[in-house]
């Protein structure tokens, strides 16, 4: 157990001999800068700090920020929490201005660079580079030549908007650049969270420490990024275009296009026409002036580069070429990441800037030159070998790990393929502390900086993203590693201000009650959202139902009750044969098998498990667009699919956490969400599936001619959450006819069928694109559903010879007329046709 010693967090923290020590000077002493907040971190003592930890991992895992892992094929496990080290990095601002110096210089480096690849290429002409490194790369695109010439803003401005570079402090205490990554970098928007979690959970100390804010560069981007649109006249449309959910940083690209307000978008949401790029809404087509990607080049386009991509969008290059769309950073950039280059950057500084470079990078040697070759190979342990395309499949080797037939294979590759492959000196990096349950240990970091471009040149960012291993031998510190983060602190002179992205006073803004617009993609997956939503929670009440009556069995009234619910529960589940089957005599006398399978197996489809998961991957798609308190509730409910079900007490455990979640997601949705495009498309989706699981619950009690019996009744009572208003009308009498009437007609029962059917045709007003007097295809659609609703009454069902068969043969009737009414909404709103044009006549 920990005391107050106010050394006890250093007592076990033991640097390497030699080597550059963040934390400590060489003779063990705390470094200056890091005194406070050693001494604050003390002060908190051990208890306090395991507080803390957890009120980090709370707030990480509330907010959603994961990292996605690509080398598994289950969809839960690609998904990783983002592990943050609660003691941040510390610089001051004289050794960061150094930094900072040596990263705008590398900027305009990059920018001067990426010009002249694709216009007069005089790095050829002066042969500072060799021709084979570029015209051999598959990231030199010359489909992308000319492209900055030809766009008068980028002939005037920095064609690179932003970049980041990953830099290393070596054992001696100097820094050192790995690698750039331009075209489409991620980091930025985890960096930002690590920031506002440590901020909130050691308020008084981050406000003491006076650190620099990060907000600044965030500022600078979104200012840099609407003067890129070029457009003037009104407010651009710009556009964070993602791979989607399946991508390993989606949570960073969500989070970003919420914070600085921008749509978050996919390649199928856009479409170009006339050499436009235009958004796909449900108000209609808007074109849009900016796309801040987050697409590697050769997915952009699969009319002009990757044929096969479905990331991207068709025509785009030209649409660029013609100057009616910004793409940041420019398609064609991606060159600027082959390591090849790395070894002839200082003579590149000299030639564009006319300057030394002031961040040396760590010695790198390209293998397709025949002197670099042979100067490795005299001693290869010194080095980690690396592709010189990103896009390579093969992994960073060094000589140190590789033996055997390993060994064999990769020299035989590096003969037959040299230009293939960059050597880099293993630099012994600086140790730096982490935060352990047993005070601070060294590890290994690589510095991740952010640097964007403003009015007078490139900002870099006052912070960055730290990667950090624990484990001293690891030369490999990447997130796909599974390696930690940590905040990096910039130390100012004076107390900083607060810097947010609200318009400064000197700015005004106008005022709008109109959304943006809603991509057709989000429509869809906020109509199936709801949907998801109430299946899942018409099932957990048919199976707590269940639940509830085989453990208060009794009688054999309550043996033919039980029956009845179970049979329904195959009957929503659509598990035939189950509790219908042959052998369901044997499922009755011991249920909890299979009730234990079809509401926890999660690819079972059709089992509440699979429902419930769904509906959390079609809010992963629309994550931009919840509320924070939306999304939690999901966080819940995928915490819960990893419940275990072994016990009727667990099974009906899981079932109250499902329905008070999914009643909770329900309210949070009408009562938090404005009433725009997106909303009504939600509650559009939420009353027509509780309409068809009403109905689909019905026919199956008709099909089996259990609409006969008092167990029934109250088994559709329990479950539509309507038997106290029943019982307090009826006195405890029960009867088909009084039940089939508050679950059909009655329009005060939010239930039922009615209800669902008058809210269908109110929000189907509201649905945008539409014009006055004018009847679309949904409205019509709707209008026979209305209609054949209408004709009906629980009265005239009744006065029938055979009113079962009649009310099974309406239901099927309103079940049908519901289906073509969302395949109607579906071809309207969801789906956009492309123009095409014919080429060549009939005959081809």
């Amino acid at each position: 157990m920990m005391t107050q010693d106010p050394y006890l967090l250093t007592s076990n923290y033991r640097p390497l001999d030699g080597v550059y020590d963040e934390l400590m000077e060489s003779d063990g002493s705390i470094r200056s800068k890091y005194k406070f907040l050693v001494k604050s971190f003390q002060d908190l003592g051990p208890a306090e700090l395991i507080n803390r930890r957890r009120d980090a991992d709370r707030i990480l895992r509330e907010n959603g920020v994961t990292y996605n892992i690509y080398q598994t094929d289950s969809p839960e496990a690609k998904e990783r929490p983002w592990n943050l080290d609660l003691f941040p990095l510390i610089m001051e601002s004289e050794e960061w201005r150094v930094l900072e110096r040596g990263l705008n210089q590398r900027a305009d480096l990059l920018d001067s660079l990426l010009r002249d690849l694709y216009s007069k290429r005089r790095i050829l002409f002066e042969k500072k580079i060799p021709p084979e490194l570029l015209y051999n790369a598959s990231s030199f695109l010359r489909e992308c030549h000319g492209m900055y010439e030809s766009n008068h803003f980028l002939a005037r401005n920095p064609a690179l908007l932003f970049f980041v570079c990953d830099i290393i402090r070596a054992a001696d205490g100097k820094f050192y650049v790995l690698n750039d990554r331009v075209q489409a970098p991620s980091g930025s928007g985890y960096s930002l969270e690590n920031r506002i979690v440590l901020s909130r959970i050691f308020p008084s100390m981050y406000r003491d420490a006076m650190v620099h804010r990060v907000a600044i560069y965030f500022r600078s981007l979104r200012k840099a990024l609407s003067q890129l649109a070029g457009v003037s006249n009104r407010e651009p449309l710009i556009v964070l275009l993602t791979p989607g959910p399946g991508n390993e940083t989606y949570f960073e690209h969500a989070y970003l296009a919420g914070y600085l307000g921008y749509t978050l978008v996919q390649g199928e949401d856009l479409t170009v026409r006339k050499n436009k790029v235009f958004l796909k809404t449900v108000e209609g087509l808007q074109q849009v002036d900016l796309i801040l990607r987050r697409v590697d080049d050769l997915f952009m386009d699969p009319l002009e580069l990757k044929g096969d991509s479905l990331l991207g969008v068709p025509g785009l290059l030209e649409a660029i070429r013609s100057g009616n769309v910004k793409v940041a950073n420019p398609i064609g950039s991606s060159f600027l990441e082959n390591r090849a280059l790395l070894p002839f950057y200082p003579e590149l500084c000299k030639f564009y800037l006319g300057e030394d470079l002031i961040l040396p990078m760590a010695p790198t040697f390209w293998m397709g030159n025949p002197r670099d070759m042979q100067l490795v190979m005299d001693s290869p342990e010194k080095y980690v070998f690396k592709t010189v395309s990103r896009d390579d499949e093969l992994e960073p080797v060094t000589f140190i790990e590789l033996s055997g037939e390993r060994k064999d294979f990769f020299l035989n590759l590096l003969k037959n393929q040299p230009k293939r492959f960059i050597a880099q000196e293993m630099i012994a990096s600086a140790t730096v502390p982490v935060l352990s349950e047993n005070g601070f240990r060294p590890g290994r970091a690589i510095i991740r900086t952010f640097i964007t471009s403003s009015g007078n040149g490139y900002q870099t960012m006052s912070g960055g993203l730290v990667r950090v291993s624990p484990a001293l031998d690891d030369f490999f510190v990447t997130s796909q590693r599974g390696a930690w983060s940590k905040d990096l602190w910039i130390l100012a002179s004076e107390a900083q201000k607060e810097e947010t992205l609200i318009v400064p006073k000197t700015e005004s803004i106008g005022i709008s009650r109109k959304s943006s617009g809603v991509p057709s993609r989000v429509a869809d997956n906020l109509f199936w959202l709801a949907r998801y939503m109430e299946r899942s929670e018409n099932q957990a009440r048919i199976f707590r139902e269940a639940t509830f009556k085989v453990l208060q069995i009794e009688d054999n009234y309550e043996k033919e009750a039980i029956e009845n619910v179970l049979r329904l529960v195959t009957h929503v589940t659509n598990s035939y044969p189950g509790f219908l089957g042959d052998d369901a005599k044997d499922l009755f006398a011991y249920p909890f098998k299979e009730l234990q399978r079809l509401a926890g197996d999660k690819v079972l489809t059709g089992s509440l498990a699979f429902n419930v998961r769904h509906l959390v991957q079609a809010s992963k798609s629309v994550r931009d667009r919840l509320s924070e308190d939306m999304k939690k509730n999901m966080l819940s409910l995928e915490d819960h699919l990893n419940q275990p079900i072994e016990s009727y007490d667990a099974l009906i455990d899981f079932l109250h956490k499902i329905i008070f979640n999914l009643s909770s997601l329900t309210g949070l949705s009408f009562e938090n969400m404005s009433r725009e495009a997106g909303w009504y498309f939600l509650e559009l989706g939420r009353r027509m599936e509780r309409s068809i699981s009403l109905i689909f619950t019905l026919q199956g009690l008709f099909r089996w001619e259990q609409m006969q019996d008092r167990s029934s009744f109250e088994n559709l009572l329990s479950i539509n959450d309507i038997r106290i208003t029943y019982n307090r009308r009826y006195r405890g009498k029960i009867d088909k006819q009084s039940v089939l009437d508050i679950l059909l007609f009655d329009t005060s029962n939010p239930r039922s069928l009615a209800f669902q059917i008058e809210r269908i045709n109110e929000c189907l007003k509201f649905l945008p694109n539409k014009e006055e007097k004018v009847t679309y295809s949904e409205d019509r659609v709707a209008l026979q559903l209305y209609t054949m609703f209408k004709m009906k009454d629980i009265a005239i069902l009744f006065a029938e010879a055979e009113p079962n068969t009649i009310i099974a043969s309406w239901l099927e009737e309103m079940h049908e007329q519901l289906r073509i009414l969302s395949e109607t909404i579906s071809m309207r709103y969801f789906n956009y046709a492309e123009e095409q044009t014919r080429i060549g006549d009939m005959n081809g």
